[in-house]
Parts: structure tokens; C-alpha cells; sequence
């Protein structure tokens, strides 16, 4: 029995950390405000980087600037996109757009996600997270914390789904 009840936990593990096996349907603002349903960032029928961060997050303004800045290089060897949805509340959102223009990040798609539901629903424990979807929007790689080289990772995921 005991036995038994490890493998179940070796098992379902995996599903934890992940938890989303695909992008759910849950509303989220664009910079300008308005209110889309974040199943449109797989309108393009593209594989997606979907970042998870927050405007006082070191570690996630590193991350979101090492891919910035290969982004260029990424899109002339794949066709996908970068999609960053910041987990600033409402107080603190109204920080994001300045951040995001400011630092010349104008190749991604930025999102807000302020009460935290598709926080919630894709189960993001800690910031920076980084979500690989295909382009039917499941999940293929899930990645947490962020170390310099990290956003190799995610591209070669990305190389794989072409």
C-alpha cells in the first residue's frame, strides 16, 4: 500500500508543478486597457513564450531583457512570439507600460493579469515563470527562476515545435 501511494505521488508530480496542461480561457487586460480573453495570444497559430513576471522582480526584468535582446535573432530561425503577462496588482500596474516602453520592449505582447486569475489557473508559484506552448496552446516545457542562459532554453523548445 505504501508503495502504491508513492507511485500515485510520482505520478501526479509532475501535473502539480505544471499544473495547466493548456492555456485556460481567463480574462486579462491589454496595455491600453482593454479586456481580451488571453486564448487570443494563440490567435497567430504560433508556439508562444509565455512569461510570467512583475514591474519589482529583478530576476523577471533580466529575463524579459536577455530575451529582448535575442529576440531579433530567435524570429529569423522561428516563427513564434513572446508573450509577457505582468502579475502586477492594481496599485502597481499602472507602472507596467512605462517599464515596457521605457526599457524598448516593443517586439513582445504585454498582458495584465491584476486579481491574479490566470496567475491562479496556470498555477504560477514563483516569478519569473516561463509557460513553452504550442501552437494549439498546450504546454510543452515550464521553466521557474531565472539564471543567465536560461532564455536558450525556451528557444530550443520553441525549435523543436517548428
Amino acid at each position: 500500500m505504501k508503495k502504491l501511494a508513492i507511485l500515485a505521488v510520482m505520478l501526479l508530480l509532475p501535473m502539480a508543478v505544471w499544473g495547466q496542461k493548456s492555456l485556460p480561457s481567463v480574462e486579462v487586460k491589454t496595455l491600453d486597457g482593454q479586456i481580451v480573453d488571453v486564448q487570443s495570444i494563440l490567435d497567430d497559430g504560433v508556439p508562444v513564450i509565455l512569461s510570467f513576471w512583475y514591474t519589482t522582480c529583478k530576476p523577471c526584468l533580466q529575463e524579459l531583457g536577455a530575451m529582448n535582446d535575442a529576440f531579433v535573432d530567435w524570429s529569423e530561425e522561428a516563427d513564434f512570439k513572446i508573450v509577457a503577462v505582468s502579475t502586477d496588482d492594481t496599485r502597481s500596474s499602472a507602472k507596467v507600460a512605462p517599464m515596457v516602453n521605457g526599457r524598448g520592449w516593443t517586439d513582445f505582447t504585454f498582458l495584465l493579469d491584476e486579481n491574479g486569475d490566470l496567475k491562479r489557473a496556470m498555477n504560477v508559484q514563483t516569478q519569473p515563470m516561463v509557460y513553452v506552448l504550442d501552437k494549439d496552446g498546450n504546454v510543452v516545457y515550464v521553466h521557474t527562476g531565472y539564471t543567465p542562459g536560461s532564455e536558450e532554453e525556451y528557444f530550443e523548445q520553441i525549435l523543436k515545435l517548428q
